[in-house]
């Protein structure tokens, strides 16, 4: 699941339109949470498809935009 919502995210990130800057908050959210939690339970991301993975440049493109 957290490979799809990647892959959503990173989708997301091909177009700027409003729509796709709340899709790519809302998978900012789904994919930090696992990030921390693997970190609070000393789990390697890439166990999960996420050790390359860094969701706050879904936040970044906005921001510069």
């Amino acid at each position: 699941m957290l490979l799809a919502a990647r892959r959503a995210a990173e989708r997301a990130q091909q177009e700027r339109t409003q729509f796709n800057s709340g899709l790519k908050a809302a998978y900012y959210d789904v994919l930090t949470v696992p990030r921390e939690q693997a970190a609070a339970l000393d789990l390697d991301p890439k166990e999960f498809g996420l050790a390359d993975y860094d969701p706050d440049a879904l936040l970044q493109q906005d921001q510069a935009a």
